[in-house]
């Protein structure tokens, strides 16, 4: 990165908004509860926030647990949002909805309500300290990679050090077999379209 570039990053960080809005992929997933609700709340929070906006939402993917101790399995969904938010804010905004709904960051790679991970924010590579995008092991896991395809096309892993760019397909394609994943269906719904007389989590949205 040039030293320009550098400095208009730090002065967007620290302003905190970009200019026009932009295209971030985010993995979210719970195994606690009621884990399709944890999932639809998760989605609807995210969208209730006025710099941001929920764009797409991939089919929900039932995965066997990476890690940590026995637990049991997640689902998983990717989404796609349009957000003025940079990264380190759209990291907070996570982190808020997490909260909300009751994660609690006891145990690592352990059970939880809800996760919700920055996967890519556009074609930009960011290592900060608490932040690596894009996800740094997003390449290894079939389990935000497969969802992710779904609402990302033609989207790329940008190059990070160790690894050249790669399309999602690719990635997928240097795991298989993929096993322990299996899709639940399209039960998540966009907030826009959620049924007469339903409720969706309430917050203000920009005009």
């Amino acid at each position: 990165m040039t030293l320009r570039a550098r400095l208009r990053s730090a002065l967007r960080e620290r302003v905190g908004l970009t200019r026009v809005e932009r295209f971030a992929f985010l993995g979210v997933g719970s195994n606690i509860g009621d884990r399709m609700d944890h999932l639809q709340r998760a989605v609807d929070l995210l969208h209730a926030d006025e710099r941001t906006r929920v764009d797409a939402v991939s089919s929900v993917y039932e995965t066997a647990p990476v890690g940590g101790p026995q637990q049991d399995p997640f689902l998983n969904i990717s989404v796609r949002v349009a957000t003025r938010r940079t990264p380190l804010r759209l990291l907070a905004l996570c982190h808020a909805v997490e909260a909300r709904l009751g994660r609690v960051r006891e145990v690592r790679w352990g059970p939880r309500t809800i996760d919700v991970d920055i996967l890519l924010y556009d074609d930009e590579t960011v290592s900060r300290p608490g932040l690596e995008i894009p996800h740094p092991r997003l390449a290894e896991r079939a389990f935000a990679l497969i969802p992710l395809i779904e609402v990302a096309p033609g989207q790329r892993l940008p190059a990070t050090e160790g690894r050249p760019e790669q399309s999602l397909t690719a990635a997928v394609a240097k795991l298989a077999p993929v096993e322990g994943i299996t899709v639940v269906g399209s039960q998540v719904r966009h907030p826009d379209e959620h049924p007469a007389g339903s409720q969706p989590t309430p917050g203000r949205r920009n005009a």
